[in-house]
């Protein structure tokens, strides 16, 4: 079973610039036509449509801003730090929470990762995480 979610969106482009110019996804595919497009990265996938945009839209409440609320997806990146810096170079603003050394408890061991999390332009909660190096980076 594979999960992608689909996020309404209220400026398709400005989405599109948050999530390739900024996160470093990739357009899968795009239905310009339709306000639609489709990210990829490192095996993550997320698709984005227009909350007014044509065709079939499935509204189950209200779609003010800001998007997401009560949700934030986390997903595990190749190297968190030099997301990390980068997000804080191009768009320090839309950094939610700063990058930290997280540890949590899974049974009965202690799991540490490096993580961050940005709001896109919104709403939605991402955070990005990873396993620290063992030099401590």
């Amino acid at each position: 079973m594979r999960v992608v979610p689909e996020l309404l969106c209220s400026d398709i482009e400005a989405t599109k610039h948050f999530y390739v110019g900024l996160l470093g996804f990739e357009t899968k595919h795009e239905r310009p036509e339709e306000r639609f497009a489709y990210f990829t990265r490192e095996g993550v996938d997320l698709m984005c449509e227009e909350i007014h945009g044509p065709g079939r839209r499935w509204h189950t409440g209200d779609t003010a801003l800001p998007l997401g609320r009560g949700v934030n997806f986390q997903w595990e990146v190749s190297d968190t730090l030099k997301l990390y810096d980068h997000v804080k170079k191009i768009s320090p603003e839309s950094i939610y929470l700063e990058l930290e050394e997280a540890l949590y408890r899974v049974g009965d061991r202690i799991v540490i990762q490096n993580q961050f999390v940005v709001q896109d332009p919104d709403g939605y909660l991402f955070r990005f995480c990873g396993t620290p190096e063992p030099n401590g980076t």
